[in-house]
């Protein structure tokens, strides 16, 4: 493995409490392109290198080619003033960007231990634009308080749930919502979509399950007996659950 280059943003300073998020990679304009949530509140972007780049004694500076203010009202400096601030504040992301052709879903707001409860869920058009404006965001949506999810996308809805004990399904065009479960434990974890159907567990130990559709249909909740932070994951007809106590792998007896 060589180190082969980095974002050089040099927002640290900026960063209220740390750098959670995960990238995503997709291609924009046929060019490979990562994108990328930072701990500043902003939204990232940068061309990937090409495949001919030779190793250098320093790495090299990846290309920003994309930059999006996903809280253009919070501060952006002096951050740490606002430390234990719970109605005012920076924002910044726990779930990583999900991408479904030129639309990016991100989750974001105040910092779940430090900062203000605020948190939304936006769906924002991404390119390589440079610095773009407000003009790219296609719709936002409040969440009931702060937001630790990755976002589940399908092609008509999106699925997101927060640390107010919601699970929501808004209509991926425009954001409005067209169902919401109100759970007994706040989540952690982000909602996972496999076989038509949506799974998530909450910090309370309930794990449940929904038809993945724009009409709300719960089939079930099982009392997992610890709580739930990971998100759960399916692999040859299997499903996959961490409890901060066990791992369970859990599977359909019906033919």
């Amino acid at each position: 493995w060589q180190y082969m280059a980095r974002e050089n943003e040099q927002n640290a300073i900026n960063i209220f409490h740390c750098t959670w998020s995960a990238p995503s990679f997709t291609f924009n304009d046929g060019k490979p392109t990562l994108y990328f949530a930072g701990g500043d509140g902003i939204l990232y972007g940068y061309d990937t290198l090409p495949d001919s780049t030779q190793p250098a004694t320093t790495p090299l500076a990846l290309n920003r080619v994309w930059r999006f203010d996903f809280d253009p009202d919070a501060p952006k400096t002096n951050v740490h003033l606002y430390h234990q601030n719970r109605r005012t504040g920076p924002s910044n992301f726990y779930g990583m960007p999900v991408i479904n052709e030129q639309t990016m879903f991100i989750a974001g707001g105040g910092d779940l231990w430090w900062g203000k409860t605020k948190a939304w869920l936006k769906s924002i058009r991404i390119s390589r634009g440079g610095n773009v404006s407000q003009e790219a965001l296609n719709w936002s949506f409040p969440l009931e308080r702060h937001v630790m999810s990755t976002p589940a996308v399908t092609d008509e809805c999106v699925m997101i749930a927060d640390c107010g004990k919601n699970i929501y399904c808004l209509d991926a065009q425009n954001g409005l919502e067209l169902w919401r479960h109100a759970a007994k434990g706040e989540f952690w974890a982000s909602p996972y979509v496999a076989d038509g159907k949506v799974y998530i567990g909450s910090r309370r130990g309930d794990f449940m399950i929904f038809k993945a559709d724009r009409q709300k249909e719960h089939l079930a909740t099982i009392d997992m007996g610890a709580p739930i932070s990971a998100t759960s994951a399916a692999a040859n007809g299997r499903l996959y659950v961490a409890t901060m106590m066990e791992l369970y792998c859990l599977e359909s007896n019906i033919e």
